[in-house]
């Protein structure tokens, strides 16, 4: 059953998973972009990035320059991580002429079965 869950450490492994299937390529609606694949196979690491995703929905967490408060949430299939879908609360400049108020990306072997069309719906 796919269903949107908030980011969780306890989808470490899964996320893990579905994140290496990318290699290397950009996720959109993922986040943590300043952080490395490498770097999140420790669990401590992890945690303080799930932390991060869900403090960027808060109005009072400052944002980085060039981004807006935003709800991440991942894609599941069951026990599965296949995607990430981000819902940015606001526009600037760029978000407003490119990239919109939705980012998402479906992990590259569970494409075309229709993940992001239930996750935008």
């Amino acid at each position: 059953m796919r269903t949107l869950v908030r980011p969780d450490a306890i989808h470490h492994s899964s996320w893990l998973e579905c994140a290496a299937e990318f290699d290397g390529a950009h996720r959109d609606g993922a986040g943590g972009e300043d952080w490395s694949l490498a770097d999140l196979k420790d669990p401590a690491a992890f945690r303080a990035f799930v932390a991060e995703l869900l403090a960027a929905a808060l109005p009072e967490t400052v944002q980085k320059p060039g981004y807006v408060p935003c709800t991440y949430l991942w894609i599941t299939d069951g026990e599965a991580i296949v995607g990430s879908l981000a819902i940015r609360h606001e526009l600037n400049d760029f978000l407003f002429n490119e990239g919109g108020h939705i980012g998402y990306s479906v992990r590259p072997s569970a494409r075309r079965r229709g993940h992001a069309a239930q996750a935008l719906k």
